[in-house]
C-alpha cells in the first residue's frame, strides 16, 4: 500500500508541474483549488491542463455530470440581460488567442455561446476578467457556464473549465438573436476532425452576435495539415479581413469528439517543427497548491507495465491543406517539410537526462541507468528527475511505460499497475 502511495505520489506531482497553463477562478469551477469549501481530496489541481487531445473529458474535463449533487453546488446566481465577468488565473498565457463563454441547459449535451473574444484571451499572465452580458431570454434554471480557450503559442489544444450557475426568473424581454438560435461552441483539437493552428489567434466560425475583437493576426480552423497533426499558422488557408465572414462549402454543426475508451498504451508521437518561439513549455507549478500534497489528478491515464510493446517512431509527411473559399483570392502554400527536433544535453553520471533539453517522445518516460530515478517528456523538452519509491528500482530504459521493479524477500517483482485519475471513477460513479 504504502509503495503504491508513493509512487502515485510521485506520477501526480510530475503531472502537476507540467501542466502550469490557465484556468477559470470565477465563477468557481467543479473541483477548483479555489473553493475553500472543499476537502482536499475533491479538489483538481489539474485545472489548468488542456482536454484530453482524444476527447475523453470533453465536455468540461468530465466533471458536467457534477451538476446536481453536493459537489456541483451553483457557483452563482445570474439575472437575464445583467452584465457580469468571468476570471481567469495562471502563469502561462501561451501569448493569448481566442475563447468562449457559453451556457447549457442539456447538462452538457449543447453549449449555447454568449460572448467570443477573438485575439488578447487571455491577456496576460495573472488574474484577467472578460465582461459578458445574460442574453435577456435566457431561460430560468440551473446551467452549467463554460470558459473555452484556443491558445495562440505551443501545443495545438482545447481549454475548458465549467461551472455551475443559477439562471434568475427575471422578466424576459425579446432578443435580437433567440437563445435557441445562438451558435454551439467551437470545439477543437480533440480528434474531432477540427484543427487549429498555432502562431495566430483562431477566427472563430460561429461567434455569435456579441463578440469582442481584440486579434493582430487571425487564421481560419480546418482540418490538420496532411491529415495527420495540428499545424502552424502557415500550414493554414488565409483568413478574411477583420470584419467580413468566413466563408465555407457548405454550413454545418460542429462535431463533438468522439468518446472512446483509452488504451492501454499509447504510441509515442514526433511533432512538425515548431516556430522560433518555443510555445508550450511552461515547467510552472499550480498556485495555491500545499507542498508534497499529493491530490494532483493526472489529465491522462499513466500506464505502467513489466513489458513495454515496441514502438515505431514514424513521421508522415504532410500534404498541403485542402483549399478554403474565402471572400478574397487567396493561394494556399505548400505545408513546409517537417524535422524532428533536435535532442541534446549532457547527462549526469547516473545516466539520467539533464533537466530541459528537448526530447522527440512526447510522453514517455526515462528511467536512469543506476534505476533510482526516472523523468518524463512532456511539451518537447525532459523534465526534472524523480526519485522512485525507496525499495524500488526502475528498468533502465526509454519508453512509453515505466516499469518500477520491488525488492522483497530477496527477490524482485514487478508490479503491474495502471493508473486512472480519480475524477473518471467519479464520473463512471455518477453516470
Amino acid at each position: 500500500m504504502k509503495l503504491t502511495e508513493t509512487i502515485a505520489a510521485a506520477v501526480l506531482g510530475l503531472a502537476a508541474v507540467v501542466n502550469g497553463h490557465m484556468e477559470m477562478a470565477s465563477p468557481l469551477p467543479f473541483r477548483s483549488k479555489f473553493n475553500t469549501a472543499l476537502a482536499s481530496n475533491d479538489i483538481d489541481y489539474s485545472m489548468t491542463s488542456p482536454l484530453d487531445k482524444n476527447g475523453i473529458d470533453f465536455p468540461c474535463k468530465g466533471y458536467h455530470n457534477l451538476l446536481g449533487t453536493p459537489l456541483g453546488a451553483s457557483a452563482a446566481t445570474w439575472a437575464p440581460g445583467g452584465s457580469y465577468s468571468f476570471t481567469i488565473t495562471g502563469n502561462a498565457d501561451h501569448n493569448g488567442g481566442s475563447c468562449q463563454a457559453s451556457l447549457s441547459y442539456d447538462k452538457g449535451k449543447t453549449f449555447k455561446v454568449i460572448h467570443s473574444y477573438i485575439g488578447g484571451c487571455p491577456s496576460a499572465k495573472g488574474d484577467s476578467s472578460y465582461q459578458f452580458t445574460v442574453p435577456t431570454d435566457a431561460p430560468a434554471g440551473e446551467a452549467l457556464f463554460a470558459w473555452t480557450w484556443f491558445n495562440r503559442v505551443g501545443n495545438r489544444e482545447m481549454y475548458m473549465n465549467c461551472a455551475a450557475v443559477t439562471i434568475g426568473a427575471g422578466k424576459k424581454r425579446d432578443a435580437s438573436t433567440p437563445f435557441s438560435s445562438r451558435p454551439d461552441i467551437f470545439v477543437a483539437n480533440v480528434a474531432n476532425g477540427v484543427c487549429t493552428y498555432e502562431g495566430k489567434d483562431v477566427q472563430l466560425p460561429n461567434p455569435g452576435p456579441d463578440v469582442d475583437y481584440k486579434s493582430l493576426g487571425t487564421v481560419q480552423p480546418g482540418p490538420p495539415p496532411g491529415q495527420e497533426k495540428c499545424g502552424q499558422a502557415a500550414d493554414a488557408p488565409a483568413a478574411p479581413p477583420a470584419g467580413q465572414p468566413i466563408a465555407s462549402p457548405s454550413p454545418a454543426p460542429v462535431v463533438a469528439p468522439v468518446v472512446a475508451p483509452p488504451q492501454a498504451t499509447q504510441p509515442a508521437e514526433t511533432y512538425p517543427s515548431a516556430s522560433k518561439i518555443p510555445g508550450g513549455v511552461f515547467i510552472t507549478s499550480p498556485v495555491g497548491q500545499p507542498a508534497g500534497q499529493p491530490t494532483a489528478k493526472p489529465t491522462t491515464p499513466v500506464s505502467l507495465t513489466s513489458h513495454a510493446p515496441a514502438v515505431t517512431l514514424s513521421q508522415p509527411k504532410p500534404s498541403p491543406p485542402p483549399a478554403v473559399a474565402t471572400s478574397a483570392a487567396a493561394s494556399v502554400p505548400a505545408a513546409p517539410q517537417p524535422t524532428k527536433p533536435a535532442s541534446g544535453g549532457s547527462s549526469p553520471s547516473n545516466g539520467a537526462v539533464t533537466a530541459g533539453p528537448t526530447c522527440s517522445g512526447e510522453g514517455q518516460w526515462s528511467c536512469a541507468s543506476d534505476g533510482k530515478s526516472f523523468q518524463r517528456c512532456a511539451s518537447g523538452m525532459w523534465s526534472a528527475s524523480m526519485p522512485v519509491a525507496p525499495g524500488t528500482s526502475c528498468q533502465p530504459r526509454t519508453s512509453d511505460n515505466l516499469t518500477l521493479v520491488n525488492k522483497r524477500g530477496g527477490s524482485d517483482f514487478v508490479r503491474r499497475r495502471r493508473f486512472v485519475p480519480e475524477r473518471f471513477q467519479r464520473v463512471r460513479a455518477l453516470a
